[in-house]
């Protein structure tokens, strides 16, 4: 049994044809029938059932297709991983960051690293939250940054700090230091970005979790000082992290029933391989401390 064999056969379960799967993976089609045959012999039951219109998985075919599919990721992540442990720097640690962090978290994260270990060169680059896993996934950064929730199973994740959820409006008139119940927004249209950086997500779980008669604005902003200024201008409302209001004399916080603040939580999301390398450790420390 080899490799060659497994990828032939799952280029054929994809394919449903041995001649597409045989131009699929530049190989004569004989080639391919015949690697597929020695392999049938080996596991000692039959993969496909092939007519002249068409070719479809046995039964055992199709209880074995699962594990040849998990035999070739497994060998496509070692390669991962090996490329990616031979190519690193470890003075180098590469963060994705959401924009939605507040820059003073990123100010008190970047002091931390720097009292632990001023050597290390961190590179930092804003990404939306959607795409800080397929960045992890191929190492293109080491650290992803982002809000809540973070539901992966091949990533771990620990939260790293909140902030208020503020709720900004055109009929807030200078700075109330009493904050708003969530019936508040009852009625209201409430003011969107895209959903790619978690922040309209956020917004959607706080109103399905409490039942909250909303309508979103059929219009998306590109940012959150464009949230604000729409809200300003009496277009809906916005809800927006603390640390991305700008005129907070114009912005209420908010309580949920129970009384407790609302607000948003943000999360550090990394793959369990890199806590094998000691600066991802001291990275680590830096970003887990209150």
């Amino acid at each position: 049994m080899n490799f060659q064999q497994l990828r032939f056969v799952l280029a054929v379960a994809e394919t449903h044809s041995f001649t597409s799967a045989a131009d699929q993976c530049c190989v004569t089609q004989p080639a391919l029938s015949n690697a597929i045959a020695q392999l049938e012999v080996e596991l000692g039951g039959k993969l496909f059932d092939r007519t002249t219109r068409s070719v479809t998985l046995t039964a055992f075919g199709a209880s074995m297709i699962d594990e040849i599919r998990g035999i070739i990721n497994a060998k496509s992540r070692l390669l991962v991983n090996s490329a990616e442990y031979l190519a690193r720097d470890e003075h180098v640690i590469r963060i994705g960051m959401s924009p939605l962090i507040g820059d003073a978290y990123v100010a008190a994260l970047l002091a931390r690293i720097a009292m632990i270990d001023g050597s290390l060169n961190i590179v930092i680059s804003e990404m939306n939250k959607g795409d800080i896993q397929p960045a992890l996934d191929a190492g293109d950064i080491h650290l992803g940054l982002g809000p809540e929730p973070w539901d992966h199973p091949q990533l771990k994740s620990a939260p790293i700090y909140t902030e208020p959820l503020l709720y900004v409006s055109a009929h807030q008139n200078g700075a109330t230091v009493e904050p708003a119940t969530l019936d508040v927004l009852a009625g209201k249209q409430v003011l969107m970005v895209g959903d790619d950086c978690g922040l309209s997500i956020a917004v959607r779980t706080l109103i399905r979790d409490n039942q909250i008669a909303l309508t979103e604005y059929e219009g998306k902003a590109l940012g959150y000082s464009v949230l604000e200024k729409w809200a300003l201008l009496g277009i809906g409302i916005a809800l927006l992290p603390a640390s991305k209001v700008a005129d907070v004399s114009r912005a209420r916080r908010l309580n949920d029933p129970s009384g407790s603040a609302v607000s948003i939580g943000f999360c550090a999301c990394w793959k369990p391989s890199q806590e094998r390398r000691p600066s991802f450790a001291v990275i680590m420390k830096a970003v887990l401390t209150d």
